[in-house]
């Protein structure tokens, strides 16, 4: 809260009446709250800003830009209760980075807010954007490095909210225990993080009458500041820390933004800057169907339309109207100070599907404009690749608008791979998902996942072992796309439905009796599964074709599922048996346009040579395990 008025009253009566200097200066000195954004760059693409400002007292105040500002105030409006002002900030071109004050006044009184102007960073070694030779990792920061205990209980935070023996409370993950962790992830063969969102969150309880209530934030998906860092993960100064020692290391940062919704604490929903701000009220709202297949169909009721676009995810998430125009130039520029201020070079847009394909064409275009090979993959959670490849970008739907959208996540085929390697559905679906990919314009795009922070992890499926979750993690990581981990997935982590699908990761807090993130603190099932994956990111690094190549069917049956990947470099082959026995395959050496005494190498898993013989290559497959070969040259 910033305020700014005469010096003194004796001084304020030189100009007008003691009484009269008084009641301007007491009664009708405006306050303003927040300025968001807090800063903006010179020459940026979005030129004038649209400044949104809180405050009360504000139905009679004028912005004005201070003389030698780099930067004038061509337009405003308050809106009906004096409570917001929009304000349209022109920069010039010629700004140099700084501190800077914007000055709002009403009679005597009168308020002062900073406003920065930032410097650049180097678009060479940010904004980078993922591509296929990528391996993204998901954090969620609260459960899995505690390194800086001090900003663990906030000092307006109950005692209840901070517990690592509640399931639903804060254990005390941060951003600095991610920098920490940094050699760790590099040493795996990863090389994006995708951190859950970092927004400042409400420190307080969600109480109820449910058994695992009491109820905290630690996720982040329920923002009350769309413009701080939340306090018990560090500063916007620690997550430019993360990004920067992130880059130094080849690693890349992906934000989890979220635009459909805020948290019910966020100022908004008690004083909305709009009437129209959010779709209905804390106390009367449509509650969302989860239905977006609504949006696919031409044919549907537009009534049931509006009950996917404007219901709220949960009565505890009030749901954003990007339909109007300020709600929507709001949330772009949100978008696009992030990305400035930080350097990432992705983002993951939570719910996707749920808000108008309109403004995620909108948003999408904003952030190419200013960071052309900014990305992002838009959670559309579906296991019918007819409703995931409607929204993904690359053509125009029946409504004739093109999402715009880099990659959406490819549920159906981790659910389909998941059902098989638990010994649900027979290896053969795993061809059967695949044939989908003429759905989307590009189905290299696709994120493949082994499983996220909403889903039961590999190791707590019914049926589950850890030669099937080494299978799954094998499929996820060979198949066309970019491939997405989960935290703890790399060793063999358990849990069930959420929150237990959420555990700390061992060895990232203080007093933890053992240390995941080193040999010596895993089991052995652990370790195997960390090895096995260290060495599919190695095999994934250093052969192109299972980046890049395009994928060729050879062989499918109930148990096994062999394919090729090539590009113009090589051909690799992957063969995946889930059967109880060895597993003999012959492939037609047509298929990869073999002659006979072509040889496959070993790659990782065998060590045999299969040879090409009268127009037929033979294989062998141990029992529950993959293989991998590349062709030799002939």
């Amino acid at each position: 809260m910033h305020k700014l008025l005469p010096n003194s009253l004796a001084a304020c009566a030189l100009l007008l009446a003691a009484a009269a200097c008084a009641y301007a200066q007491a009664d009708y000195a405006p306050t303003i709250e927040k300025v968001e954004p807090p800063s903006w760059w010179a020459g940026h693409s979005i030129n004038p800003v649209r400044l949104l400002v809180r405050g009360y007292g504000l139905s009679r105040v004028r912005a004005v830009a201070p003389d030698g500002a780099p930067f004038e105030v061509v337009g405003q409006t308050v809106n009906d209760a004096g409570t917001y002002i929009f304000v349209d900030l022109r920069v010039s071109p010629t700004a140099r980075p700084g501190d800077y004050y914007l000055f709002f006044t009403m009679g005597l009184g009168g308020t002062r807010f900073p406003f920065r102007i930032n410097a650049p960073l180097d678009p060479s070694t940010h904004f980078k954007g993922i591509t296929n030779d990528d391996v993204i990792y998901l954090i969620m920061p609260d459960r899995f490095a505690d390194g800086d205990p001090k900003n663990d209980a906030p000092g307006d935070a109950p005692p209840e909210a901070n517990d690592r023996a509640n399931a639903r409370a804060w254990h005390g993950g941060d951003l600095r225990g991610v920098i920490e962790r940094l050699p760790y992830l590099k040493e795996l063969g990863v090389t994006a993080l995708w951190l859950t969102p970092w927004y400042d969150n409400w420190n307080g309880v969600n109480r109820c009458d449910k058994p695992w209530c009491p109820n905290t934030y630690y996720h982040g998906y329920h923002a009350i500041d769309y413009y701080s860092v939340e306090d018990r993960f560090g500063t916007l100064e620690t997550l430019r820390e993360l990004v920067e020692k992130a880059h130094a290391l080849g690693l890349k940062v992906i934000q989890d933004q979220v635009a459909n919704h805020v948290g019910s604490q966020h100022p908004w929903v008690k004083d909305p800057p709009l009437p129209d701000w959010f779709h209905g009220t804390l106390a009367h709202h449509l509650r969302n169907p989860f239905r977006g297949d609504m949006l696919l169909s031409p044919h549907a009721p537009e009534e049931e339309r509006r009950k996917t676009l404007d219901g709220w995810f949960s009565d505890d998430l009030p749901d954003m109207n990007q339909e109007q125009p300020e709600v929507a130039r709001y949330e772009i520029q949100n978008s696009l100070w992030w990305v400035g201020v930080t350097g990432i070079d992705g983002i993951r847009q939570d719910t996707a599907q749920y808000m108008p394909r309109a403004f995620l064409r909108d948003l999408n275009a904003a952030l190419d404009r200013q960071y052309p090979s900014m990305w992002m993959v838009g959670e559309v959670w579906s296991e019918d690749p007819v409703h995931t490849s409607f929204f993904v970008g690359g053509r125009a739907g029946w409504d004739g608008v093109d999402t715009r959208m880099d990659a959406v996540f490819d549920f159906p085929a981790w659910d389909v791979s998941r059902n098989v390697f638990t010994g649900k559905r027979p290896a053969s679906d795993l061809r059967y998902i695949l044939r989908s990919d003429s759905l989307y314009p590009d189905p290299s795009r696709l994120v493949t996942m082994a499983n996220n922070h909403d889903t039961r992890r590999f190791m707590s499926l019914p049926g589950a072992t850890l030669e099937g979750a080494m299978l799954h993690l094998a499929f996820t990581l060979t198949i066309r796309g970019t491939p997405q981990l989960y935290a703890g997935e790399e060793i063999a982590l358990e849990g069930g439905d959420d929150p237990d699908n959420r555990r700390d990761f061992p060895g990232g807090f203080p007093g933890d009796a053992r240390d995941a993130f080193t040999r010596s603190g895993r089991n052995a099932a652990e370790q195997r599964m960390y090895e096995w994956t260290r060495d599919l990111l190695r095999l994934r690094r250093e052969h192109t074709a299972l980046r890049r190549g395009a994928l060729l069917d050879l062989y499918f049956d109930e148990d096994a599922y062999a394919y090729a990947r090539r590009d113009s470099q090589e051909t690799v082959v992957v063969i995946l048996n889930r059967g109880a026995a060895p597993k003999e395959l012959n492939v037609p050496a047509s298929y990869l346009g073999l002659r006979d005494a072509a040889r496959l190498e070993p790659l990782l898993g065998a060590a045999d040579r299969p040879t090409v013989a009268a127009g037929t290559l033979k294989l062998t497959v141990p029992a529950k395990s993959a293989v991998f070969y590349k062709l030799s040259a002939q």
